[in-house]
């Protein structure tokens, strides 16, 4: 092929060969695109850490709280149920009311678990994009 030839110039100066994969390199392009799609997950994934970070710590200290009021509680509830006075009602409102207890604790630690596990995934997300991108500008 004369028209073509090796290295030969096609419309608007670029080679032949460059015209007909797209002209240009698309592996830099699509290495440039990748690159700034993945600093954008990053930066969402740490915006998203930060939120959950929040999230995690406010489910922590409401459990607290919770935990210290059900102590109290357990406490009186220990109380009414002691002495030589108790009958077997008081016994059956005892255990219905430990029962009720336990599954509130059940549940708030249930709560905490699932937070935290969630909360352990997006920093993996993060250290592995991190990882990925390498040095980023501080947030």
């Amino acid at each position: 092929d004369e028209e073509r030839g090796e290295g030969g110039v096609g419309e608007g100066g670029k080679d032949l060969e460059e015209e007909e994969n797209g002209g240009g390199d698309s592996a830099a392009v699509e290495t440039t695109t990748s690159a700034d799609e993945d600093a954008e997950r990053l930066r969402k994934t740490v915006q998203s850490l930060f939120e959950e970070e929040e999230d995690l710590l406010n489910l922590h200290m409401s459990i607290i709280q919770e935990n210290a009021e059900l102590l109290t509680e357990e406490g009186r509830l220990l109380q009414s149920v002691q002495g030589d006075e108790v009958v077997d009602y008081d016994i059956d409102t005892y255990a219905s009311c430990l029962g009720n207890i336990l599954d509130r604790k059940t549940h708030m630690i249930t709560d905490l678990q699932r937070k935290l596990a969630s909360f352990r995934d997006q920093l993996r997300r993060e250290e592995e994009l991190s990882r990925k991108v390498g040095s980023l500008p501080d947030y």
